[in-house]
């Protein structure tokens, strides 16, 4: 055998070895995830079963947003926090932490939202990312070391402009519009530690502001239980969601969620999130030092354990927005929140 033909036998063995075992690691994340959304319902469905009155008030949005606003965890719903009481300006706040576990990079979410005259909400969320692992491959690669740590602050204000069922129509929507100011507290001195690499990338701008407009409706007579279904736009310049600060530049996007109520307490929704791909991969020395934006999409099941506490599970095949090095991207995430 001739030494030409030796090597394309050992490389094509190489890419079989590859392909296998990347399957048998698809393979044994759906059995987890089939695992944890098993368990996950059954204790869901035992704890309900046990709880004889449903008729308090539950929340219609199930979880926080990461960006802080009443959704899901990748979009929000048009439904506001909970309104306040008659004769009220203030309704009670809603708190929640949330743990992303990224390959390569913890992502950590702390959320508050209120209701201000029943047709306003306030929001805001703490991200705090730690990229280790990024900073490493940069190391590695250039000698240049910088800090492990990003801070990303989201301000959010959103309006009630339509209420479901207005002007007489049973179809009509709820529809809300948002302004969330973003502050990435430490792109500028990474930038600077790297010697200019985020400008190299085109991230270079630590403020930018977003709008969206958001459409929710229940729906009843369809399904045997109701569900709510959602679509928006969002205009903004953020990068990665502002883990790589902003773009400095505008492009408008498209998500949506379906939220489905199993029972009157367990919700399962899955969510899709454009990309505005204002970054592509960044290679350098051989490696993806930043890996461009993708689409995003997930899985994820509420339950309301009472009017107060919701805990939220999810699982992303393109991992939450925010895996920005070349490593796998299935990810889960957990939130815990909790309701005045």
């Amino acid at each position: 055998m001739s030494n030409a033909a030796a090597v394309e036998q050992c490389y094509a063995a190489a890419v079989t070895k590859k392909r296998n075992h990347e399957e048998e690691v698809t393979m044994a994340k759906i059995t987890r995830l089939s695992i944890a959304l098993g368990l996950f319902i059954v204790s869901c469905s035992i704890a309900e079963a046990r709880e004889a009155d449903s008729s308090k008030s539950l929340p219609t949005a199930p979880l926080h947003s990461f960006e802080g606003g009443s959704g899901v965890f990748l979009t929000n719903l048009a439904y506001l926090a909970k309104p306040p009481k008659e004769g009220e300006i203030f309704g009670p706040p809603s708190i929640s932490q949330s743990t992303i576990f990224l390959d390569g990079i913890g992502r950590y979410v702390y959320a508050v939202t209120g209701n201000l005259f029943g047709n306003i909400e306030l929001g805001y969320s703490h991200e705090l990312f730690d990229v280790d692992d990024w900073i490493d491959d940069i190391y590695h690669i250039t000698g240049l070391m910088a800090s492990d740590k990003v801070k990303v602050h989201n301000f959010n204000i959103r309006a009630k402009l339509i209420e479901e069922g207005d002007f007489g129509f049973d179809w009509m929507p709820t529809v809300t519009f948002g302004t969330h100011f973003k502050w990435n507290e430490d792109i500028s001195d990474i930038n600077r530690q790297l010697n200019g690499l985020c400008d190299t990338v085109g991230t270079d701008h630590s403020f930018g502001t977003e709008f969206t407009l958001m459409a929710s409706k229940t729906v009843k007579d369809i399904l045997p239980r109701p569900f709510i279904i959602s679509a928006g736009l969002r205009n903004g310049d953020s990068i990665h969601t502002g883990l790589l600060g902003f773009a400095g530049e505008r492009r408008t996007t498209f998500e949506g969620s379906i939220v489905v109520f199993l029972t009157d307490r367990l919700m399962f929704a899955t969510e899709y999130r454009q990309s505005p791909d204002f970054v592509d991969d960044y290679n350098l020395g051989g490696k993806t030092l930043i890996k461009g934006e993708r689409d995003w999409f997930d899985l994820a099941l509420a339950y309301v354990i009472d009017e107060n506490l919701t805990i939220g599970i999810g699982y992303s095949s393109t991992d939450f927005g925010n895996n920005i090095l070349e490593q796998d991207n299935s990810v889960w995430a957990f939130q815990v929140k909790y309701n005045f």
